[in-house]
């Protein structure tokens, strides 16, 4: 097989293991999921999953790993700047990848067994929010900002679980400007 032909089915067997994992996240807790399952479900034999994945876990693993990268790498454009003034250009950048893959992160974000996942998205918002650059050195350095910036950052986690499980009326680039105008009047009573 020649480098190309070989480098496409790699590409392919992941991708199938990737969505195979995806579609029983929905069925069952993600610590349930066994290599049996993902390989039927992928229509692969077993060697073909440990050629690209030591364990389940490794699989789990890489697709918190892609999410986290990308929600880095959105949060990176805007350079820890006038998060508290105007969150919005954040929020709609987050709600527009989150729309490129809706079903994937539908799914994973539903999922039993999210919550370590989720609880890393969690981290990754209150570190962005306190290097803001924008909050004076003074204000950071106190509890009170410390509470605030985990009470914001777990809120905007949490509203984008509502609205992935559907309890809200909004579309997702709606729910990001409500949530930016909530962050915007708190931050000014704050700081």
């Amino acid at each position: 097989m020649n480098k190309k032909a070989e480098y496409k089915s790699a590409i392919r067997s992941r991708k199938l293991i990737r969505e195979a994992f995806a579609d029983l996240i929905k069925e069952k807790d993600w610590n349930k999921i066994t290599v049996t399952d993902i390989v039927k479900r992928a229509d692969i034999n077993r060697g073909t999953f440990y050629a690209h994945y030591q364990d389940v876990k490794a699989v789990s693993d890489q697709i918190g790993n892609e999410v986290i990268e990308k929600m880095l790498e959105s949060l990176g454009e805007f350079n820890y700047k006038c998060f508290f003034q105007n969150p919005q250009p954040i929020l709609l950048k987050v709600s527009n990848w989150l729309k490129e893959d809706f079903e994937f992160y539908k799914t994973l974000i539903n999922s039993n067994g999210a919550e370590q996942f989720l609880e890393r998205l969690k981290t990754i918002f209150v570190n962005y929010m306190e290097f803001d650059s924008d909050v004076p050195e003074n204000i950071k350095n106190t509890p009170a900002f410390r509470i605030r910036v985990n009470f914001f950052a777990g809120g905007i986690i949490n509203m984008f679980q509502v609205w992935f499980r559907g309890d809200l009326e909004y579309s997702i680039d709606e729910l990001s400007k409500e949530v930016s105008n909530i962050i915007s009047c708190a931050s000014e009573l704050f700081f």
